[in-house]
């Protein structure tokens, strides 16, 4: 038993090294088009990134440190910003049952996942809610997203992951004719 915790501990201690020491090829991140549902008195934004976590980053949520997805949603109504949100994904690794937890703060949900793959659909997407105003017929909606740098404590160092988007913060912009309210 102990030395398959020193295994994990290991491998962790690897991906570390990988993510400081390793050539990167970086990603080209980019949004989908934005969806949107509208309710009486609020309207639901889907923003879905690609190619955000395509290269280097199965060593980057395995390096030990909770690594954190930022995303902004903005609406604009009639050309003034009405409404503002910032969310963060958080991904932490757990090396005793090579499994990722996510944190979601635009729901608050904490979500267990043993396949990487399904890991990077979840990360990769935000779903939120946000107020709406009955007399709004179009609003335009925008998403960025960014990367937290990771501070490493072996050793000690801060590891600005912007890199591997080549310092580029995805956004995208969709306008939307929104259904009257009754």
């Amino acid at each position: 038993m102990l030395q398959g915790f020193l295994g994990k501990v290991m491998a962790g201690l690897l991906s570390v090294s990988s993510l400081m020491f390793s050539s990167y090829q970086g990603n080209d991140p980019a949004f989908r088009p934005l969806q949107s549902r509208a309710g009486e008195n609020y309207l639901i934004i889907v923003a879905r990134l690609e190619h955000a976590f395509d290269n280097d980053f199965s060593d980057v949520f395995k390096c030990g440190k909770p690594v954190n997805v930022m995303f902004r949603v903005d609406l604009r109504h009639g050309g003034s910003v009405v409404v503002t949100r910032t969310y963060r994904h958080t991904v932490t690794y757990d090396p005793m049952n090579a499994a990722w937890e996510l944190s979601r703060s635009e729901n608050g949900r904490r979500d267990i996942y043993t396949r990487y793959s399904q890991l990077l659909e979840e990360v990769s997407l935000l779903e939120c809610s946000l107020p709406r105003n009955s007399a709004w017929r179009s609003i335009e909606a925008r998403a960025e997203a960014w990367l937290q740098p990771v501070e490493l404590t072996q050793p000690q160092r801060t590891v600005d992951l912007m890199m591997f988007w080549k310092y580029k913060r995805p956004s995208t912009r969709t306008s939307f004719n929104l259904p009257p309210t009754t």
